[in-house]
């Protein structure tokens, strides 16, 4: 099956390889990230609200790349003064736990399980669109799926 490839490009450069929204530019992870940032953005209507000199834009932090250039960000504003310790710290704390939850980020989709279509509830509720089913096995265990290993109770087993 052919689809068209997301228009987002990353910070390192790579365009998104997830599948566009059927009537959309980005898949559903980037319309969905484009969406939550917009209040975010600097625009030069916004610029004259802003303390003069404590101002930094950061991109959103969507992967380890974004993440490493929001730090540099933060560093070097810190270092020129743009920026005062109390502020630059509770930034890098931010970005210490953008970089743990990076690395465990799985940034390839798998196409046959990407949303291309999107239905909207009344109050802004995106849902998948319906009649998607799957088949379970009549005889499927589901507890096998679970790691249900109680490695403290192990003490009285024999070797």
């Amino acid at each position: 099956m052919q689809y068209t490839l997301c228009r987002h490009i990353k910070t390192n450069g790579t365009r998104c390889q997830a599948p566009s929204l059927t009537d959309g530019i980005w898949c559903y992870f980037h319309s969905r990230l484009h969406q939550r940032h917009t209040a975010y953005r600097t625009t030069e209507a916004s610029r004259g609200y802003l303390v003069p000199g404590q101002h930094i834009e950061l991109t959103a932090l969507e992967d380890r790349e974004s993440v490493q250039v929001a730090l540099s960000v933060v560093v070097n504003a810190l270092a020129t003064g743009k920026l005062d310790t109390r502020r630059a710290t509770a930034l890098l704390y931010g970005l210490q736990l953008a970089s743990n939850n990076a690395t465990s980020l799985n940034t390839k989709p798998y196409a046959p399980k990407v949303v291309r279509d999107v239905e909207s509830t009344p109050d802004g509720l995106d849902l998948a669109q319906p009649g998607a089913t799957l088949e379970i096995a009549d005889n499927y265990d589901h507890k096998a799926d679970l790691d249900l290993d109680d490695d403290e109770g192990d003490e009285n087993e024999e070797d």
